[in-house]
């Protein structure tokens, strides 16, 4: 797999060009950071 491959896309009127590695880094980030926080909200909530 091509991991510098760009990766086209629009969000309204703005074309984004991002490398595959760089996308999937910050996904990945998202995911572990929205875990924590639900995790950590859960156990606030529970106290």
């Amino acid at each position: 797999m091509n991991w510098k491959k760009i990766v086209r896309f629009k969000i309204g009127d703005v074309p984004w060009e991002v490398p595959l590695d760089v996308l999937l880094l910050v996904g990945g980030i998202t995911l572990v950071l929205m875990g924590v926080g639900a995790y950590f909200g859960f156990q606030f909530g529970s106290s």
